[in-house]
């Protein structure tokens, strides 16, 4: 706390967001920089809308909607929390189920678990559904055993099996008063999951180079391997990681870091909150999509501008506290993860060096298509050269999926996340105000895979989000008007691109008056 409250009088608030360094921590945050402060920010809403459910929405992928019906201030129950306990429980006896001998079983009651936590009510207030992250590496580990082209079960179950989960289980609209968050982001129950993350990472690291080096897995099963690793470590480490190094705990930010590194991507923490956060949805953030730019279009650009950022960042921050050059943290990111590589190498056998470089390669994949999702076509105003309005909810995409939002921290209430970034994981709200994705990211990844299917599922919603941004002009792609009346006397003349997928729309042309005689 100290060494937060350090760094907030070296780098004092400032009014606007401009370009200019901006503070990181902050005993309180303004409403100018509650989008990078530490500082949790809890919007004051009306008494009639305090804990209202989301709105629903037309457009979502879902069978169920939770909570829509609840009653501001629900609290779960003693039943709610022990039914929760026993469906982990079930979760990780599947763990003991042995493999190959009994694979078709372990599949089956893995996914009958999946699509029962339907009927499990989640308040919000209980930190039990947050566990499901066990599901991974029991996956993954077990895909291993098997043995073959089951290695790669894992991407069966992220692409196959929770987009259905997501589906049938739904969304999840429930709100919480400001209140129960001001409660909730003191209660340590939820912070200590995430600080477990870190030795449950280093462990299924040290599991998989030891499988590795074991002698009994083929270049295929290799493969499969490093891929599950790379979902383990993409999906619940750099997740858990970046929900650390937003807090203003020294504890957490070390942690962060270092679930960071595990992937080699621990640059991102020198970017993320300096660089993204503070640019998002402008043409100075690599991390935000912009319109009809596929995945394979921006992986590179953000890969690159990511670490160009984090060094331009690092380098302004030496200039600023007269430090010499060995005092930048970046180099010292990557001798970390040097050394865990290394470490698992000592410990477990040679192959464990590529084990990690893949996994790396696989993680930071998953992690950067997740960034792709987040902000694609969503703009801020530009005020005045280099000034953009305020980071607000509609510069994120929301979705309400609930076995998704289990898994991965709530990262996909990313609008409420990137307006008040000192929020934690367990108080972020949905609004209606965010733009909608139809499903949960497992899906939408998938789609964004395929950029002709993404540009189909997404320009439309994209389109409809733009028409309501009344006044303001897009830097890339349409800046749609109001409809068109229908009129009698008019023909459509229909371009090979229409506005749901392309650039241009169709308009209305007059007909030609007839010649007079």
């Amino acid at each position: 706390r100290a060494c937060a409250l350090r760094d907030t009088l070296s780098h004092p608030p400032m009014r606007v967001l401009t370009r200019s360094n901006m503070p990181l921590f902050e005993a309180n945050a303004s409403a100018d920089t509650a989008c990078i402060s530490t500082a949790p920010v809890f919007a004051k809403v009306a008494v009639q809308l305090d804990g209202k459910p989301k709105s629903h929405d037309a457009n979502w992928w879902a069978v169920m909607e939770h909570n829509a019906g609840r009653l501001p201030g629900t609290r779960s129950s003693w039943a709610i929390s022990a039914a929760w306990f026993a469906f982990l429980a079930g979760v990780a006896s599947t763990a003991l189920i042995p493999v190959p001998s009994h694979w078709g079983c372990f599949i089956a009651i893995l996914i009958g678990l999946i699509f029962s936590s339907i009927w499990l009510p989640d308040h919000g207030d209980t930190v039990l559904p947050f566990c499901t992250i066990i599901l991974l590496p029991i996956v993954v580990f077990k895909g291993v055993a098997m043995g073959g082209l089951w290695s790669y079960s894992i991407l069966l179950f992220v692409f196959v099996v929770i987009p259905l989960a997501d589906f049938i289980v739904g969304v999840d609209v429930g709100n919480q008063t400001r209140e129960i968050q001001k409660e909730l982001h003191t209660a340590f129950r939820f912070e200590l999951l995430t600080l477990l993350v870190a030795p449950g990472i280093l462990g299924c690291l040290c599991y998989a180079a030891w499988l590795a080096n074991s002698g009994g897995l083929s270049l295929l099963e290799f493969g499969g391997l490093s891929i599950g690793t790379g979902i383990i470590t993409g999906v619940v480490g750099i997740v858990a990681g970046h929900e650390l190094c937003h807090k203003a705990s020294r504890l957490e930010r070390v942690l962060g870091r270092l679930l960071l590194c595990s992937a080699t991507y621990g640059h991102f923490y020198v970017e993320h909150a300096l660089g993204h956060h503070k640019d998002v949805a402008t043409d100075h953030d690599p991390a935000t999509s912009r319109y009809g730019e596929s995945f394979y279009e921006f992986l590179p650009r953000v890969v690159k501008g990511e670490f160009v950022n984090a060094c331009r960042i690092e380098a302004a921050r030496l200039r600023r506290n007269g430090l010499p050059w060995w005092h930048n943290e970046i180099p010292v990111y990557f001798l970390v993860s040097a050394g865990i590589a290394l470490a698992l190498a000592s410990l477990t056998g040679p192959l464990a060096v590529p084990l990690f470089v893949a996994q790396s390669v696989v993680a930071v994949l998953l992690f950067e298509s997740v960034n792709y999702l987040e902000h694609y076509g969503l703009e801020r105003r530009e005020l005045k050269p280099g000034q953009y309005e305020q980071v607000q909810p509609q510069h994120s995409w929301d979705t309400a999926c609930r076995v998704t939002n289990h898994v991965m921290f709530k990262l996909e209430r990313h609008a409420d996340h990137h307006a008040h970034a000192g929020k934690r994981y367990q108080t972020l709200q949905a609004y209606d105000s965010s733009p909608q994705l139809p499903t949960g990211y497992a899906t939408m990844i998938l789609l964004a895979f395929f950029p002709p299917l993404w540009r189909m599922v997404m320009h439309p919603r994209l389109l409809a989000h733009r028409r309501q941004q009344v006044g303001q002009v897009f830097r890339h792609g349409p800046t749609p008007g109001p409809a068109l009346p229908k009129a009698k006397s008019t023909s459509c003349c229909r371009s090979a691109l229409s506005e749901q997928t392309g650039e241009r729309s169709c308009r209305a042309t007059p007909r030609r008056a007839a010649p007079q005689k």
